[in-house]
């Protein structure tokens, strides 16, 4: 699944993890350090072109399973820059946990949201989740802002020097096919 699209005036591509991609990863990842650093477990200081091509590798092997992780790069339709990239990790009954990261040289733009609202609206079958740290107030607002609700908050969840005890944020955007919610889901916020 490839998708084009448009946001503003710049024309992007989503595309399934492609390896030939690899120094561009590269740089957006080592360019993005600190941003992700500060609520992400896995960015690592300094990510070399071995490495870059390995992930890429193995997220292209992911794509296809029935139980991988199925990412998708955002790229300029030139292909000339990395925007970030999208995960949906497969749960039970079509459902996807969503993750995502941006390029810090590329983020502020609205990218990132076309993207999303664009690879989701095309998934209409499914309900995706995800998480956020109450303290990364941009992850929540892209969140928001794509459609999804919060629904849970799990207080003290998380931990980092930066932030100290932070609370984990769940939220959820149900699938345009849905025809109910759990009474959790109803609309409130569920404090556990």
């Amino acid at each position: 699944m490839e998708w084009a699209f448009k946001a503003g005036e710049q024309s992007l591509r989503l595309i399934p993890a492609d390896p030939a991609f690899y120094s561009l990863f590269q740089q957006a990842l080592n360019a993005s350090y600190l941003d992700h650093s500060e609520f992400l477990p896995w960015p690592r200081e300094y990510t070399n072109a071995e490495q870059a091509l390995e992930f890429l590798l193995k997220a292209r092997k992911e794509f296809n399973s029935e139980t991988g992780e199925r990412r998708w790069l955002i790229v300029t339709e030139d292909g000339q820059a990395l925007i970030g990239c999208i995960g949906l990790k497969p749960r039970s009954r079509n459902r996807y946990v969503v993750g995502y990261w941006a390029n810090t040289e590329q983020s502020g733009k609205g990218y990132m949201r076309a993207a999303l609202t664009h690879l989701l609206n095309n998934l209409p079958e499914f309900t995706f989740y995800l998480t956020a740290s109450s303290a990364n107030a941009r992850s929540r607002r892209l969140a928001e802002a794509v459609g999804f609700v919060l629904i849970r908050i799990h207080p003290g969840a998380r931990q980092s020097e930066r932030h100290g005890e932070q609370d984990t944020c769940v939220y959820r955007l149900p699938g345009k096919t849905q025809a109910k919610k759990s009474p959790q889901e109803r609309g409130r916020t569920v404090v556990s």
